[in-house]
C-alpha cells in the first residue's frame, strides 16, 4: 500500500493507534478500578507476553549461554543443562562478524526472579502453539483454536473486555501494544454477544504508528534529502489538532471499510483526544528523542554511534510512556523479536537479550514511579515454547539452525512464568506438581492459571470463571503458591 495522507490517517492514527471503544465517560472523572480487595495491594496488572515462542532449553536452561541474565542470572534454573555459570550467549563466529552490535545496559546485580516468584514448569496444555492461539490464551484465559486472521475473533471475552465491563472503565484504562499489528488486532475484542467492541482497549502498534515517516507524510513533503534537510515535525497547536481531527473524520466517512472493520470504532471524543494528544506529542519533537531516545539504552548500535530500536525495545519504551501518562489498570504487550528463530537461531539468542534487558528496564521504571511501584503486578511469560528439533534452515558453524513452533511437542508446551508485585512472594523458584482439576491432565500449573491469577488480583476472577464456565471452557486456577 502506498504511503499517503489518506492511508496514514486511516491505517495509522485512526485505526491502529486509536482502535478503542468509547464509553462516553470523561477521562477527567476516573472511575474506581476493580481490584481484588481485602488485603491485596494490586491495583494494576502489566502482562508481557513473549510472542513467537521461547524454549526452556535456552531461557532457563541456558544451554547456549546466559541469554536472559537480568531475569534469571547466569546459572541454569532447571536440571539437565549444568550447574555452574553458563557464560555469555554462544553466537556463531560468522554471525557475530556480520551482526550489528547490541546496546545493553549493565546486568542487574541480582536477577529479577529474586524479587518475585518464578514457576519453571508451566504447561501450555491445549490448543495449537501458534501466534494468535498462544496470545489469545494469554489475553482471555482460555485455550482456543482461533485462526491467524485479523478478522478472526475469540469466542470468549478478552481480559480487556472483562475489565472494562466489570469496572465500568474507560478505554484508556486498558491498553494493548503489539508488533506487528496485523492479525494481533484480532485479540482486542471477542465475538461474545455480551461483550464486543464497546469494551475494547486502546490499541497501539508502536513500530507501525510511531514512525518518523509520519511527520514527513503529514507535512505533504514529497521528497526529502536527509543529508541536508531537517526532518519536519507535526505542529502542536489547537488549530492544527482540530484540522487533523476533522480531516480524519472526513477520510473515515468516505473510505470503504474492510471486512469486519465495524468491530473497531473510535474512542469517545474525549478519550480519543487524550490518545491523539499522547501520540501527537512524539511527532512534535524535532529531535525525535521522544519517539525513541538514545537514553533508553537498549537496542542496536546505529552507524552514527547512536541507538537504533528493535521492535521489542520500542514496544517496551512506549508501554512505559502509556503507564506514565494513563496509569491504566490493565496493560498487555506482545514482544515478538524472538520469532526470528524460524530462520535465524543466532538472532533468536540476541533477541532474548533484548527482551531480558527491556523487561528489567520496565520493572525498574515501575519501581521508580510513585504511582505505580506499590500497586502494580508484572507477569512475564512466553506465549508457548518452540520445537525440540531444528528445522534445517540457515545452519551455522555450531551445528544449529532455525526452530519452528506449532506441532505441540514438549518443547512447544513446556514454558515458565515470572510474577512480581506487592502481593507476590519474593525469591521463590518453584515447580509445583499434583495440581488437580477436572479436565487437567498435566498435573501442573498452566498458562490459563497465570491469567486467572492476574485477573483475580484485579478483582475479576469470578467473572472470568463464570464466563468461561458458561462457554464450556475450563477456567484456570489461581496459583496460590505465588501469593504472599
Amino acid at each position: 500500500m502506498a504511503i499517503n495522507r489518506r492511508n496514514l490517517l486511516r491505517g495509522g492514527l485512526a485505526a491502529a493507534g486509536l482502535a478503542a471503544a468509547g464509553t462516553g465517560l470523561s477521562p477527567l472523572v476516573r472511575v474506581r478500578k476493580a481490584w481484588g480487595g481485602g488485603a491485596l495491594a494490586t491495583r494494576r496488572v502489566v502482562l508481557v507476553g513473549i510472542g513467537g515462542g521461547l524454549r526452556l532449553r535456552e531461557s532457563l536452561g541456558m544451554a547456549e549461554g546466559a541469554t536472559m541474565p537480568n531475569l534469571f542470572g547466569t546459572t541454569p534454573l532447571i536440571s539437565g543443562f549444568g550447574s555452574g555459570p553458563a557464560g555469555a550467549p554462544r553466537i556463531a563466529p560468522e554471525y557475530a562478524a556480520m551482526a550489528r552490535g547490541l546496546v545493553l545496559p549493565a546486568v542487574r546485580g541480582t536477577p529479577l526472579h529474586t524479587e518475585g516468584t518464578l514457576v519453571t514448569n508451566l504447561r501450555y496444555a491445549d490448543g495449537p502453539p501458534g501466534h494468535l492461539q498462544g496470545h489469545g490464551c494469554l489475553l482471555s484465559g482460555a485455550y482456543n483454536m482461533i485462526e491467524n486472521r485479523a478478522d478472526a475473533r475469540l469466542t470468549t471475552p478478552t481480559i480487556f473486555e472483562i475489565h472494562r465491563k466489570g469496572a465500568n472503565a474507560p478505554s484508556t484504562d486498558a491498553w494493548y501494544l503489539s508488533n506487528p499489528g496485523g492479525f494481533y488486532r484480532a485479540l482486542l475484542t471477542s465475538g461474545h454477544p455480551l461483550y464486543g467492541p464497546r469494551f475494547a482497549p486502546t490499541y497501539l502498534q508502536p513500530p507501525g504508528v510511531m514512525s518518523p515517516l509520519v511527520p514527513i507524510v503529514t507535512s505533504g513533503t514529497r521528497s526529502l534529502d536527509v543529508g541536508t534537510q531537517a526532518l519536519p515535525t507535526v505542529p502542536r497547536d489547537a488549530a492544527a489538532d482540530a484540522a487533523v481531527a476533522r480531516l480524519s473524520a472526513v477520510i473515515d466517512a468516505n473510505t470503504p471499510g474492510w471486512d469486519r472493520d465495524d468491530l473497531f470504532p473510535h474512542a469517545a471524543p474525549d478519550e480519543a483526544a487524550q490518545i491523539q494528544g499522547h501520540v501527537g506529542g512524539f511527532f512534535a519533537d524535532a529531535t525525535y528523542q521522544t519517539y525513541f531516545p538514545d537514553s533508553f539504552g537498549i537496542g542496536m548500535r546505529a552507524d552514527d554511534g547512536g541507538l537504533d530500536s528493535t521492535a521489542d525495545a520500542l514496544t517496551v519504551f512506549h508501554a512505559e510512556r502509556v503507564l506514565d501518562q494513563f496509569q491504566p489498570a490493565l496493560l498487555a504487550m506482545t514482544l515478538l523479536d524472538v520469532d526470528t528463530c524460524h530462520q535465524d537461531f543466532n538472532g533468536y539468542l540476541r533477541a532474548q537479550q533484548i527482551a531480558d534487558a527491556a523487561v528489567a528496564h520496565l520493572w525498574a521504571f515501575i519501581q521508580a514511579h510513585p504511582s505505580l511501584r506499590d500497586e502494580t503486578t508484572l507477569i512475564v511469560m512466553p506465549e508457548h515454547g518452540r520445537h525440540l528439533f531444528f528445522n534445517g534452515q540457515n545452519p551455522d558453524s555450531l551445528g544449529r539452525s532455525g526452530i519452528d513452533h506449532g506441532q505441540g511437542d514438549d518443547g512447544d508446551r513446556n514454558t515458565w512464568m515470572l510474577m512480581l508485585g506487592p502481593d507476590i512472594r519474593r525469591n521463590q523458584v518453584i515447580a509445583p506438581t499434583g495440581i488437580t482439576q477436572t479436565g487437567r491432565s498435566s498435573g501442573r500449573y498452566e498458562t490459563i492459571d497465570a491469567v486467572m491469577t492476574g485477573m483475580t488480583l484485579l478483582g475479576h476472577g469470578d467473572r472470568l470463571t463464570g464466563d468461561l464456565t458458561t462457554a464450556s471452557k475450563r477456567p484456570g486456577l489461581v496459583v496460590q503458591e505465588v501469593l504472599s
